[in-house]
């Protein structure tokens, strides 16, 4: 065999340094936001200036596009490609406070609900640590705004974001998305919270809530400030008849855990899309108060819908809102099935549960205390539904069936005086073992 030469050791050497030099690096990099003229606390559009940071951390391997603490106009929407994150300063859950981390001003889209979101989501891309806030929106005047953030493909993350007062929050679909995970979210939002639909496995979201003294204590200039009467227009009272804080379309094996909402029109909605899709999934540890409907299911796949451990409260009504307070619907479209165990509920609402729909719901171990007198706690008007293990701790009547539902059944309930129960159903409605 014959050996190098110490001159053919040096060329290829030289070679391959040059090669080097030539091709992008197949391992991430981590740039400056400073390369790219980006400047933060500027009246000055940064949209193209983040955009291009985003592209090149992507053409060199992925790895995060960090912004320091700031306050960055955007006029337009930016794109996260696969393998970059948008990354601000927060690493925890944060309070809209706009004085502290890393803040988008967020200017484009205003007066349509349609167009880009502002921050759009690519396969295995994510946005974290962030405020986001719309500086021109006024409760005198609310705008639409187009979604704060939309996300498609594989795997898109959201993490540690703030919404000080977006129109719209989250959406998953309805292009085809699955896996994401949308976690440690917090603001107000004033139509759509989150919205998922079109993914087809395991989407997953963790540790959200939304309220309105995201708004108004945020300090900003136009912030609302908090009504101190019922005569005052308030951020929870323009909630309570527009926003729709968690929107479930199709989606397979949704996992939904440690929610909340203060102040929504429907708290939890489940509805279809336009191919009749609908949810299969599991909450746990979801909380609503202050919404018209609670838990509003107008479609559901035949797999079921499972809701464990969840809280729901109705306080006294604003002199603006729906005198009809739910916890639990079912609408006349319904026709898969609803399972809650371990629930309890308390306030002011006019019926606890209330089933419209054909399909089967079951309702156990759960504990009631409404102070609404007159109206029966669950009304059963269509449909199967079972109720079980259930302490009314309220005037009765405690459960009225009508004449039209295919079968009921109310067993080993309890209340202080003794469970009263209007059977409109005849024998299709059994009713033993309670006390």
């Amino acid at each position: 065999m014959t050996r190098p030469t110490s001159s053919t050791v040096l060329l290829f050497g030289a070679l391959f340094a040059a090669l080097l030099l030539l091709t992008p690096s197949l391992g991430a990099k981590d740039l400056s936001y400073a390369d790219f003229d980006i400047h933060p606390d500027s009246p000055d559009d940064q949209t193209a200036h983040i955009q291009k940071f985003l592209d090149e951390q992507a053409r060199l391997g992925g790895g995060a596009a960090s912004l320091p603490p700031g306050a960055y106009t955007l006029k337009g929407s930016l794109t996260i490609p696969t393998g970059v994150t948008l990354a601000g300063s927060w690493t925890a859950p944060h309070h809209g406070i706009i004085s502290k981390g890393t803040i988008l001003h967020a200017y484009a889209g205003r007066g349509s609900e349609s167009g880009p979101a502002l921050i759009e989501l690519q396969q295995s891309s994510a946005v974290r640590g962030l405020t986001i806030l719309y500086p021109e929106q006024k409760l005198t005047d609310v705008q639409p705004y187009p979604w704060a953030i939309h996300g498609r493909g594989m795997h898109p993350t959201v993490e540690n974001v703030t919404l000080v007062n977006a129109y719209q929050g989250i959406a998953m679909g309805p292009e085809s998305n699955e896996l994401h995970l949308i976690r440690n979210v917090f603001g107000c939002v004033l139509r759509r919270g989150v919205l998922i639909d079109s993914c087809t496995d395991i989407g997953r979201i963790e540790n959200v809530h939304f309220n309105p003294h995201y708004w108004h204590r945020s300090g900003h200039e136009v912030a609302p400030p908090s009504a101190k009467n019922k005569s005052t227009m308030s951020v929870a009272a323009y909630m309570q008849r527009h926003l729709e804080a968690f929107t479930f379309r199709r989606t397979d094996w949704e996992y939904v855990l440690n929610t909340f909402v203060f102040g929504a029109k429907v708290g939890y909605l489940f509805t279809a899309n336009r191919r009749g899709g609908a949810c299969n999934g599991q909450l746990s540890g979801i909380g609503a108060d202050m919404c018209q409907y609670a838990v509003s299911v107008e479609k559901a796949q035949k797999w079921g819908i499972l809701i464990t451990n969840g809280e729901f409260v109705c306080g006294q009504l604003h002199p603006n809102q729906a005198h009809d307070r739910v916890g639990i619907r079912t609408t006349s479209a319904f026709n898969g099935a609803l399972q809650l165990s371990n629930c309890s509920f308390w306030g002011f609402f006019t019926n606890i549960m209330r089933l419209d729909g054909p399909g089967f719901v079951s309702f156990n171990q759960a504990t009631i205390n409404n102070n609404t007198p007159g109206e029966p706690a669950i009304v059963i008007n269509r449909g199967r539904a079972s109720v079980s293990q259930t302490f009314f701790n309220c005037k009765g009547p405690h459960v009225r069936a009508a004449s039209d539902i295919i079968r009921a059944t109310v067993t080993d309930n309890f209340a202080p005086n003794g469970v009263k129960i209007e059977n409109r159903a005849g024998d299709k409605l059994i009713a033993r073992d309670n006390e």
